[in-house]
């Protein structure tokens, strides 16, 4: 499982390099980079005082990974909405809702646990190297990449498109990796019985699952009905 959450924290982290480079403002990119190198240089009394294996025996059960894969869950929502939100430009006198220019400027929420995990086994890595050395260099080296890409990333990869291709398939990877992890752990086991299927039950689910998509489908037409009707008539 060590290698599987080394590529997790990996993906994050470039996936969240990747989400940088889109946020609006040079100087709100710029201001998150220091960010990142203040979280790694504040984590550094925490991190010492853990164990690696401890770590990693506590991430490999199996309630740590379903948690593990509800937060990437919902950073992969934030994620799918910052892209869409981000393929919008402003036009002159447009002004986007509350809501979407929070998640405009919204960074992924994953790269704070990865950048706490690659801090842990880094230290761990390089055992002739003091703590203090390896977090202050990490810091400045997660500064100096951050601040990089946010400032010359989007001209060479050109474009914000395929950077946000690019974080899509990442978010994907991302999802799919930490799903695997949980499905195939090794305590899920298959127990075989021979129960009858609860087809009323079954039954049941279809029915409000069409009812609900029903509901939906009414709600729309009737919305749609009544801003033609709110619309002046031409002529």
């Amino acid at each position: 499982m060590d290698n599987i959450f080394l590529l997790l924290a990996f993906f994050a982290v470039v996936k969240s390099l990747f989400m940088t480079t889109l946020l609006p403002d040079r100087r709100y990119r710029i201001a998150f980079s220091l960010l990142l190198g203040v979280f790694v240089v504040l984590s550094h009394p925490y991190v010492v005082e853990l164990n690696k294996l401890q770590v990693q025996r506590m991430l490999s059960e199996r309630s740590a990974l379903f948690d593990i894969s509800l937060v990437v869950m919902v950073d992969s929502l934030l994620t799918v909405y910052f892209c869409l939100a981000r393929l919008r430009d402003r036009e002159p006198g447009q002004h986007f809702a509350w809501y979407t220019t929070l998640v405009r400027h919204m960074p992924s929420l994953l790269i704070f646990p990865a950048l706490f995990y690659l801090h842990i086994n880094l230290l761990f890595s390089l055992p002739g190297v003091a703590f203090t050395t390896v977090t202050w260099g990490l810091a400045a080296g997660v500064v100096a990449v951050f601040v990089a890409a946010s400032l010359f990333a989007r001209s060479l990869i050109g474009g914000k498109d395929l950077l946000i291709e690019l974080i899509m398939l990442l978010t994907l990877l991302l999802f799919l990796l930490t799903v695997c992890s949980a499905v195939f752990h090794p305590s899920n086991t298959v127990i075989s019985h021979s129960a009858p299927v609860d087809w009323l039950g079954c039954l049941g689910t279809l029915g409000l699952l069409l009812g609900l998509t029903l509901v939906g489908w009414l709600l729309t037409a009737v919305r749609r009905r009544l801003q033609k009707k709110s619309q002046p008539s031409d002529g």
